[in-house]
């Protein structure tokens, strides 16, 4: 390509050719060899792109594995409750968490009475900016204590306090040990409301008033409420004719592996079950991502590139033909789900609890087929050890998947090194790409230089041949001239 610095510009003037173009059509005919070059650059961007896809793919499937690495997939419980004696939900009286720790078993469960906090009100001061001087003659401060269980504070009050100063100082009491004294009070309608923060009978409101301040708004005459609105009670109900009691509707510590949410009165009989329906559509979205994978596979690695293809996806089209690295990763990947494995359990492959191969043309395609029947066959025989099976060849797996595309830097001896056999290909190609660039930077560096100098030698030749024709023309006019004189003599 002729240059358009003015420096370099030839002419012709002087020899009549077109210098500029004769160098542009040299310096295109150099140019040729970098458009392998470009072609073979752009295949391996290609490829790196499939495998991009590739990475795609595998770290979905990977991403299905999670729940199925955990034993408590396959032991989750569930408890299902059914009302006797009436047509109310059994969900209304409580309701059950299971863990995998819970037994299969069957509960008869009447809920007798739910836990409540106490929760008392003072009369209604018809003015509630009176203070304490204007309830109590001649009262210029005074005390009185108050809390739930151990937790007690005592409130100064002074004659200027109201029912709003008195709930606020009630709301920032601590313990000299600096604990909430577990009551929460409120004005309501004109009233002071106080409320236990926790539920039970151990969590009465307690009070002592020797000022009597408390009378004054007469919320306490000395021993007791004078207005209760919720006593405080325990819950209490009956498992299997057998009656507890508990401060909280919230009850953990009765069976092992079972908390209770107490909701309502009634009574219900509730069944642990095993619960496979987390473990069946973990196992099915697994099924799912595999396949996608394996297809994906099965398509690139058997593809024909179209010949002249002339758009981007057509050129992608038998990139990954025969490819090495895919054939090997579906072959690991059928040799982990068909493989036995050794365990002293009563099933040792997927194919015992429901998960086999494609039975289509003898297997070839290497895709799976849940049957989510024999699963749940299997898992009602033993799940500890369908458990035991899956989360051996679940975690071998992830780890086939983490080995294949991690990109994790890794330190061996004084080198660091990419873990992930994708990630050693893409940084192969990566070096093929990056040299491919340098070696078109360093022509292109080359053909520079040659292109100036071939600027230079026309222009010296163009120089040359302006010199040369003006002396033409200086000796043409000599000639003339000397003729000119002979004719005259």
């Amino acid at each position: 390509m002729a240059t358009t610095d003015p420096l370099f510009q030839v002419t012709g003037l002087a020899s009549g050719i077109d210098w500029g173009t004769m160098i542009d059509k040299v310096m295109e005919q150099e140019r040729k060899i970098t458009d392998i070059w470009t072609a073979e650059k752009e295949k391996l961007e290609f490829k790196k792109d499939l495998y991009d896809e590739f990475s795609a793919n595998f770290k979905t499937l990977r991403s299905s594995l999670t729940s199925l690495k955990l034993s408590s997939t396959y032991l989750a419980k569930s408890a299902e409750m059914t009302n006797l004696g009436s047509s109310l939900d059994p969900s209304s009286v409580l309701s059950i968490t299971a863990t995998p720790d819970a037994e299969i078993a069957r509960y008869d469960i009447e809920v007798l009475q739910l836990a409540q906090a106490h929760s008392v009100a003072s009369a209604r001061i018809d003015d509630p900016t009176k203070t304490m001087a204007d309830l109590i003659q001649d009262f210029t401060s005074g005390s009185f204590t108050i809390g739930t269980g151990d937790n007690i504070a005592t409130i100064q009050v002074t004659s200027s306090d109201t029912l709003s100063s008195l709930a606020s100082k009630i709301n920032s009491a601590k313990t000299s040990e600096g604990e909430s004294i577990g009551v929460t009070a409120k004005i309501l309608d004109n009233r002071l409301i106080l409320t236990s923060n926790s539920t039970g009978e151990a969590n009465a409101i307690k009070v002592t008033d020797t000022n009597d301040i408390l009378g004054a708004i007469q919320i306490w005459d000395g021993s007791t409420f004078t207005n209760t609105l919720k006593t405080a009670q325990d819950a209490k109900l009956k498992i299997d004719g057998l009656e507890v009691q508990r401060s909280g509707n919230e009850i953990s510590d009765l069976i092992n592996g079972l908390t209770f949410n107490l909701k309502g009165t009634g009574h219900v009989v509730a069944d642990v079950v095993l619960d496979a329906e987390k473990a069946v559509n973990a196992i099915s979205d697994f099924v799912e991502a595999y396949n996608n994978a394996i297809d994906w596979i099965n398509i690139r690695v058997s593809e024909e590139p179209i010949e002249d293809p002339t758009e981007d996806y057509q050129k992608r089209i038998g990139m990954l033909r025969g490819d090495p690295l895919l054939w090997q990763t579906k072959s690991r990947l059928r040799a982990i789900i068909s493989d036995p494995i050794a365990t002293s359990g009563a099933f040792k492959m997927l194919s015992q609890i429901g998960i086999t191969t494609e039975s289509t043309d003898y297997g070839k395609s290497g895709k799976l087929v849940f049957d989510a029947d024999k699963f749940m066959e299997a898992m009602t025989t033993n799940s500890n050890d369908v458990s035991s099976l899956m989360t051996t060849v679940i975690t071998k797996l992830d780890n086939f998947i983490g080995d294949t595309v991690d990109n994790v830097p890794v330190t061996v001896g004084s080198t660091v090194v990419t873990k992930g056999r994708l990630a050693s290909e893409v940084n192969y190609l990566n070096d093929r790409i990056n040299a491919i660039d340098k070696r078109i930077a360093d022509f292109e560096n080359r053909l520079a230089i040659k292109e100036k100098g071939l600027i230079e030698q026309y222009s010296q030749m163009e120089t040359i041949l302006s010199q040369l024709s003006q002396q033409a023309s200086w000796l043409s006019g000599i000639v003339s001239q000397l003729g000119s004189v002979g004719k005259s003599s």
